[in-house]
């Protein structure tokens, strides 16, 4: 349900987002002519007619998102509280303190308008990137693969947000594309099936993600907070490629998120599909 918070919206930010808008929009006409040139054939002239259309509904959506920010930032302070609730029993004093330390970011940026604004819409540009990502990938995939994959981490928290999951939309602006698994910080974080290390996506503070090509499908990992393979390594099913991450204010996980978790995206010819009907179902709880 929404929050009803009524918020200000800086004059100065939506006239820098207006002006970037007019400049997406000029690409919009320029950006398929310039593909055409290259005589790279349709596929790709295709592709780059919905990247410019992107850019324009991205430069929307940053602007929605900045002016809704304490909604947001209140949604992700309640669903974190939540989060510590759920793992209350498996927590030790440093991922206690991790759950504080996150809180407290939470607040703050609620206190700084203007200063959560350009974090969140720095973040906000990190996700659309890995969106990106995907559909590269989906554009270089087969459209019904054989898919074999496995948790790239155990589902004992159950699911806190499904593939398409309206509850992400209505806050975020942003399709979910991907399921969310719950599980403490630092977690290793397996390759759900054998492969290649196709990007790395090292942010920082910020975003950070890793995707892995399969025979004719690709998978990518979110928020994860420590990286253990690098771009063109070979993985084995089972092999430990990263930490998990998604706890406020630590390194991967930007500042969308609402608590430790892993984003798990499952991409094929068609776009993203829902991972979930290709996991095991056994002991796995939905929860929202």
């Amino acid at each position: 349900m929404p929050l009803n918070i009524e918020v200000s919206r800086p004059f100065s930010f939506l006239f820098v987002m207006g002006i970037t808008i007019w400049g997406l929009s000029f690409a919009m006409v320029t950006q398929p002519q310039e593909a055409k040139l290259t005589g790279q054939g349709g596929e790709v002239e295709t592709l780059a007619i919905h990247t410019a259309e992107d850019e324009v509904r991205r430069a929307r959506l940053e602007s929605e998102l900045a002016a809704k920010h304490i909604e947001v930032l209140t949604y992700q302070l309640r669903r974190l509280e939540s989060e510590r609730e759920m793992m209350q029993d498996d927590l030790t004093e440093e991922l206690n303190e991790e759950y504080r330390k996150g809180l407290r970011l939470l607040l703050d940026l609620i206190e700084g308008k203007r200063r959560a604004d350009d974090k969140m819409v720095e973040s906000f540009r990190q996700m659309w990137d890995a969106n990106r990502a995907s559909m590269a990938a989906a554009a270089l995939s087969d459209e019904n693969p054989s898919i074999s994959i496995s948790w790239p981490v155990e589902p004992v928290y159950g699911i806190s947000a499904i593939f398409n999951d309206p509850d992400y939309k209505e806050f975020f602006g942003l399709e979910h594309k991907a399921v969310d698994i719950p599980v403490l910080q630092s977690t290793p974080v397996k390759a759900a099936d054998s492969g290649t290390v196709e990007e790395v996506s090292d942010n920082g503070m910020g975003y950070n993600f890793i995707t892995v090509r399969h025979n004719g499908y690709v998978t990518l990992y979110g928020h994860v907070s420590a990286f253990m393979v690098k771009k063109g390594d070979h993985v084995s099913k089972g092999d430990v490629i990263a930490l998990s991450g998604g706890m406020p204010g630590t390194p991967g996980a930007g500042h969308l998120t609402t608590g430790p978790h892993l984003h798990f995206e499952l991409i094929t010819g068609k776009g993203n599909i829902n991972p979930l009907s290709y996991l095991p179902a056994s002991g796995v709880n939905l929860r929202r």
